[in-house]
């Protein structure tokens, strides 16, 4: 019994250790609701609270589904998902994703 409860331990601390040195690489995503927008920046209110200020550049993809969007048709209240590449300070949108809103639903 305590044989597998270490055995246990070691794959639990294994796993979490890999995980974090696998992440490298990887595109970040920051999943929230948009509280601010100019044509610099973002600012995304993520479900734990915190307020993320995001820089927007040219070559920043705007899209919800399938369909491609402007800068502008990002508001306010709108939930998105920003891709921010490997996650390095400062933070550069590489894209941004549109949920359905409200008022896309009628």
């Amino acid at each position: 019994m305590a044989r597998r409860i270490v055995m246990m331990a070691v794959l639990v601390a294994a796993a979490a250790a890999s995980t974090v040195w696998a992440h490298d690489g990887h595109a970040h995503l920051i999943m929230g609701t948009v509280t601010t927008r100019d044509d610099r920046h973002i600012e995304v209110k993520t479900p734990g609270g915190e307020v993320l200020n995001i820089a927007v550049t040219a070559k920043t993809a705007v899209r919800r589904d399938k369909r491609k969007l402007v800068l502008g048709d990002v508001q306010a209240g709108h939930r998105v998902v920003v891709d921010i590449g490997n996650g390095e300070d400062p933070l550069v949108a590489r894209e941004i994703r549109v949920g359905a809103t409200r008022l896309d639903e009628k």
